[in-house]
């Protein structure tokens, strides 16, 4: 069996191509017919499932079709050697298991040559490839980086008409590739996969938004993202990216694209208290202003306590970003920024529009509480506004501190606890001819953040 299995596909790398205006089936007419008929023989059994006798007829089919017959021949001839390989390794037949796998890869490389592009898939050697390394790394778990090479060549090529599985499987080979090597070369290579990450989430966001009507096609990409995720947090921490980003980008400090790559990797790991963040930031962003940019940018002046800087980048951040993903957490911190910087009816503008986004946002409800409170003062009517103010700012405290997290409910206690201390007392209420328990307005004042809203009178 081992000496027909080498045979087999030495005869198909053997056949002579067929010159222009010659038949693919077959030099003369009787060529042709036995061509077709063992073509149709074979193909009939493979539709039943009986893939022991559909690989017997295939067998024939390969000794009287030319090379280029039908790509089918090398792809049902895979799918038939891997259902021999089985039966060879159920009955451990060490021998012939090695002669089966030679074929399937002389197959693939046969395949490769003689079909490299077609009507339907111009790129078909790219998708061919792709399929021998996923065949290659599971015959061959202890060589991932012959695999991983085989991988970066489809992938590089195809891009982002690359399959779920082989997305997922060169990240995954990448990784145990980088595992086997050592010092220098396993630093350039861990560089490689934090900026390649970016480039494969690109491929699968784009896929995932072409299969939203694909359940099979989505379930795929969904788990390749969910697969490439789970690596690139084992091996990316902000302790070892930084060198590794920065030893790139001094290996080609005018590669802007490499530089927007980054950005959204220190970005996305919250990696942005280090050297590296701002230069590269400031950078992309005079180049191309661009909503990542200006956010990650104020960020970092916001943690430098430019508050002023940092306001001005974040609201860069709102306007270019219009209905991205982000949007939620920009238009969040740009209202934090504002109320620390005692713009309260900024600070509560931008509230509502997060509470446009996502209407159960605890961090947003508390956010407009500290605008209220900040701004009680100019609440003043002489008699309750203030207090009502705080009244008011607690209500929201309270949403805050039912919807959010346990460390954001925790705060909204607090605050709570704070503005309960600046409530009118029961003379105050009396004065006034209300009640504890009663509605009331506040009063409708110029510059007051909660003027003309309700509350429920409630006193310290």
């Amino acid at each position: 069996m081992k000496k027909q299995l080498i045979w087999i596909c030495a005869l198909l790398v053997a056949t002579p191509h067929l010159t222009f205006g010659q038949d693919r089936y077959g030099e003369t007419e009787e060529q042709q017919l036995l061509c077709k008929e063992a073509l149709s023989v074979y193909v009939s059994y493979k539709k039943q499932k009986n893939y022991d006798e559909a690989y017997i007829q295939w067998l024939k089919a390969c000794d009287v079709c030319p090379s280029k017959a039908r790509e089918g021949l090398y792809s049902d001839g895979i799918r038939f050697l891997k259902n021999e390989l089985k039966k060879a390794e159920s009955v451990t037949n060490e021998e012939r298991v090695a002669s089966i796998k030679d074929s399937i890869f002389l197959l693939y490389d046969q395949r490769m040559e003689l079909f490299p592009t077609t009507a339907k898939l111009p790129n078909n050697r790219c998708s061919i490839l792709g399929y021998k390394a996923s065949d290659y790394y599971q015959y061959n778990k202890d060589d991932p980086a012959t695999a991983n090479a085989w991988f970066k060549e489809s992938v590089d090529c195809l891009k982002e008409e690359t399959s779920a599985a082989v997305l997922s499987k060169y990240y995954v080979t990448s990784f145990y590739t980088m595992k086997g090597l050592e010092d220098e070369e396993a630093k350039e290579k861990l560089g490689e996969m934090l900026t390649e990450y970016l480039v494969l989430m690109d491929y699968i966001e784009a896929n995932i938004t072409l299969a939203a009507d694909d359940a099979k096609a989505l379930d795929g990409f969904e788990k390749a993202k969910g697969n490439i995720d789970e690596v690139f947090i084992a091996i990316a921490q902000c302790e070892d990216m930084v060198p590794v980003l920065s030893m790139k980008i001094a290996g080609d400090s005018s590669n802007m694209d490499l530089k927007q790559k980054v950005l959204r990797l220190l970005n996305q790991k919250e990696c942005t208290d280090n050297e590296l963040f701002l230069p590269v930031a400031t950078a992309v962003h005079e180049l191309a202003p661009s909503h990542p940019s200006a956010y990650a940018i104020g960020y970092s002046q916001a943690k430098n306590d430019n508050f002023e800087e940092a306001y001005s980048f974040m609201q860069q951040a709102v306007e270019l970003c219009g209905d991205c993903t982000e949007l939620e957490a920009y238009l969040l911190k740009t209202g934090q920024i504002a109320s620390f910087l005692k713009k309260s009816a900024s600070a509560r503008r931008y509230a509502e529009q997060v509470l446009a986004v996502n209407a159960s946002s605890a961090e947003a409800f508390m956010l407009i509480g500290d605008a209220i409170a900040g701004g009680a003062s100019a609440c003043d009517d002489g008699a309750l506004g203030s207090r009502l103010a705080y009244l008011r700012a607690a209500d929201f405290y309270g949403k805050a501190k039912s919807f959010g997290s346990e460390e954001v409910a925790s705060t909204a206690s607090k605050k709570l606890q704070n503005a309960s201390k600046q409530f009118p007392s029961v003379e105050e209420v009396f004065a006034v001819g209300k009640s504890t328990g009663a509605e009331i307005q506040i009063p409708s004042i110029s510059g007051c953040p909660c003027s003309g809203e309700s509350t429920v009178i409630r006193v310290r």
